[in-house]
């Protein structure tokens, strides 16, 4: 919120009757006026954090948006299905070569289903392994030889991340977990989950170990905290509530007979750069003093790259109007609901967007004898 020096402005308009005929009256009572007063507010904005729903969050600092996705339950697969023909029975025989590139492992990771799409900017998945075979397949013992494991993500047809950890440099050993930390690819996604395979590449050895097809592998995916970083996102907002807005006026030093105040309104500019209409309630209060408050709609952008630009004017009683002046600490506050106006209810957010208002009390006095 930028602050601004309060400061009241006024214009005269003499309404006393003045001798435009020879044969007129000199007038025996002091003439009055209407002045006209506008006092200007602190400008106020609302943040793009006003406008997320649960499962989007702003991230510390402000450079992007984070999207929360829960961590999925652990798959697990056991060396009979990985490993085929070679693993049917319980024996010790040689480390056997495989591959499950035709039925990898596989699961799913859910996006909030208030996220429609989203531009992923960067991001982490960890994939937690834990080896219950007797044998490492990245790394099978008496050989140079070495195996893989890769992991694929994908959102629809877009692919997020696609890594190959090789046991040249990575170890599977039994037990466990071994976690392995895979970076997301920049890029727009549109997808209600993200699918993931691991395919597990073992190139056999002669030494001997004890199988059984029973043996098992467990794939337990997660995001790294705090969630998936994007520069931008289409969420759903259905009468999202927002209440964390006022501006501030100070009217402590208009010392004015009260019952001279004839109208009284508040003036607004507002800028909206979401394509979301706000339908509000805008609040006069002061300490000591009963709220006094009006509707207020504010129209959404037609656009995600044009801002909605609106001049608005609330009209107040001058009953609710009379018992605010002489007070200090005068808040003007924004507060009701938002709701999407793009397909689904939805609202395209960036992370620096903001609502942005500016807003000044109109009124006016009468000065002089009535």
């Amino acid at each position: 919120m930028a602050n601004a020096r309060t400061r009241a402005r006024w214009i005269g308009v003499g309404l006393a009757a003045t001798c435009v005929a020879a044969a007129c009256e000199i007038p025996t009572a002091a003439p009055y006026w209407k002045t006209k007063w506008e006092v200007p507010a602190e400008s106020t904005t609302i943040a793009v954090s006003s406008f997320l729903p649960a499962g989007v969050t702003l991230a510390a600092g402000g450079g992007s948006l984070l999207v929360g996705v829960p961590s999925p339950a652990p798959v697990t697969t056991t060396l009979g299905t990985v490993c085929g023909v070679l693993c049917v029975a319980p024996a010790t025989v040689p480390i056997p070569a495989f591959s499950n590139s035709g039925a990898p492992i596989a699961g799913a990771l859910a996006i909030p289903a208030v996220v429609a799409s989203a531009v992923i900017a960067s991001g982490a998945i960890d994939v937690a392994v834990t080896n219950n075979f007797t044998f490492d397949p990245l790394r099978p013992a008496g050989t140079a030889v070495r195996g893989s494991l890769r992991v694929l993500l994908t959102a629809g047809a877009v692919t997020v991340a696609d890594t190959t950890i090789g046991g040249a440099t990575s170890a599977l050993a039994p037990g466990g977990p071994t976690t392995f930390r895979i970076s997301l690819r920049p890029g727009a996604i549109s997808a209600s989950s993200l699918s993931y395979q691991a395919t597990i590449t073992c190139p056999g050895s002669a030494t001997t170990t004890a199988i059984s097809p029973a043996q098992t592998i467990v794939i337990a995916p997660s995001f790294v905290a705090p969630g998936i970083a994007v520069s931008s996102a289409s969420v759903q907002l259905v009468a999202l509530l927002v209440s964390d807005s006022s501006a501030a006026f100070d009217l402590s030093g208009v010392q004015i007979d009260t019952s001279n105040i004839q109208d009284a309104s508040v003036a607004m500019r507002v800028t909206n750069p979401f394509t979301a209409a706000a339908t509000f309630n805008l609040t006069l209060s002061a300490p000591g003093v009963a709220p006094a408050s009006h509707p207020l709609s504010i129209p959404a952008a037609p656009n995600a790259v044009t801002s909605s630009v609106s001049t608005q004017e609330v009209v107040f009683t001058t009953a609710e109007f009379r018992r605010f002046f002489g007070r200090a600490n005068v808040r003007l506050k924004f507060a009701g609901s938002v709701t999407g106006t793009g397909p689904g209810s939805t609202v395209t957010v960036t992370p620096t967007a903001k609502l942005g208002i500016q807003s000044s009390l109109r009124t006016s006095i009468l000065v002089g004898n009535r």
